[in-house]
């Protein structure tokens, strides 16, 4: 069998190889057949000569057991100039070069004038690896992406799948997205299927075999759901503003809230600076919304009484130099797990009523409030992503306006 025989595709394949979109996202079950796009994408694009190709997989390991031996398979040896099998380098005649490359060590994916890039399990990859190292590296050659993934929660994968549904950037050909489940694969019959739903969670199957973008387990704040919660909330000149506020210089954290008429609250904006300070943070703020300040209230993080800068003054101090005097603080820090259940009870209490919603522009703190977990078999929370901090500035708004109550006894309680 000729080795280009191994390149056919099935129509669901067809349909994302035949798109002609720059950024192409492809989100798909088990075995709907993710390699065999990355092999055919790849080696198809190998046919045209000086291109410089790259396939990366989360770790340099995975690079080598998942691709390196497909293409070593598919390529046709008349084709081949050099291989170099350690560092899985694959030379063509015409020019072309293909490297197989570990997301693992972002250092050593720093190049320039790549024409096309594979991204397979991208949601298992750093989401850094794309804005700053990968996307530069397409600038000078227009070269193209093909993200390839299955669903891990609502991380950067689901970020750059919604830029593909976006009908502006699909008419222009720069981001295009699919969503497969793995029925949808030619290759998979229906009683397997029904084997893997049999065996598997409804969650986890939801999420391996039907591509759908699924909450975490062990998520701290488990009862938002942004397909109940988030929505196009404007902000109203009319009503009060209240902001929450986190003071960790990376990022500084700030979100604006307005509590509404009927009694819900809407998170209708947000602040999130990098490498920024106290003065940065109040600066946006009132670049935002100066028009409003007499009608502002900040509920920061109570830690910004105390915090010392250069000057001798504290962060609140700095918020009072710019004529913010309505500051609301518990003298000491409410308990993590109240100022945690305050949240969970706004977004949807015992009887299912929900009074706190978000803005679908806040990103940051739709993505705090996904991704922020426990530490496993704790209730601690784990902050090694460093996302928790936007999470941190709704709760010290929310806990001081509607704190938790203690019930009233009725008796002796022992």
């Amino acid at each position: 069998m000729s080795r280009l025989a191994y390149l056919s595709l099935h129509p669901g394949q067809a349909e994302v190889y035949y798109c002609k979109a720059r950024n192409k996202v492809v989100v798909a079950g088990r075995r709907w057949g993710k390699t065999q796009l990355a092999k055919v994408t790849i080696v198809r694009t190998a046919r045209i000569p000086d291109q410089h190709i790259w396939y990366i997989a989360p770790t340099y390991p995975m690079a080598n057991e998942i691709m390196w031996p497909e293409l070593l398979m598919s390529i046709p040896h008349d084709w081949i100039r050099k291989i170099h099998e350690t560092r899985m380098h694959i030379f063509l005649k015409n020019g072309t070069k293909i490297m197989c490359k570990g997301a693992d060590d972002p250092q050593k994916l720093r190049g320039r004038g790549l024409n096309l890039v594979v991204l397979d399990e991208y949601q298992d990859m750093d989401g850094k690896i794309w804005t700053e190292v990968i996307r530069p590296s397409l600038a000078t050659t227009a070269g193209k992406a093909l993200f390839i993934g299955t669903p891990k929660s609502f991380n950067h994968l689901y970020r750059e799948f919604q830029k593909g549904q976006d009908p502006e950037l699909r008419r222009r050909g720069i981001w295009a997205s699919w969503q497969f489940r793995t029925i949808d694969s030619p290759f998979v019959s229906p009683e397997e299927i029904e084997e893997a739903r049999a065996d598997t969670d409804e969650v986890t199957f939801r999420q391996e075999y039907e591509a759908s973008f699924e909450t975490m387990g062990g998520r701290v704040y488990h009862t938002f759901d942004r397909r109940i919660h988030v929505a196009d909330l404007p902000f109203n000149p009319r009503l009060p503003i209240w902001v929450g506020q986190d003071f960790n210089r990376d990022p500084m954290s700030s979100v604006i809230l307005q509590p509404q008429p009927n009694g819900e609250v809407w998170v209708v904006d947000e602040i999130v600076l990098k490498d920024a300070s106290t003065e940065d943070a109040v600066n946006e703020l009132e670049r935002r919304y100066w028009r409003y300040q007499k009608n502002t209230s900040i509920f920061p993080d109570p830690a910004g009484s105390y915090s010392q800068h250069a000057r001798g003054e504290t962060d609140l101090d700095i918020f009072r130099s710019k004529g913010y005097y309505a500051i609301f603080y518990r003298r000491k820090h409410p308990k993590v797990i109240d100022r945690v259940n305050c949240v969970n009870r706004m977004f949807k209490a015992a009887d299912g009523t929900v009074r706190l919603r978000v803005s679908h522009k806040c990103r940051h703190l739709i993505e705090s409030l996904e991704q922020t977990t426990y530490k496993e078999g704790s209730r601690e929370i784990d902050k090694r992503a460093g996302i928790e901090h936007s999470a941190d500035a709704l709760g010290y708004a929310i806990e001081y306006r509607f704190p938790m109550k203690d019930p009233k006894l009725i008796g002796i309680s022992l």
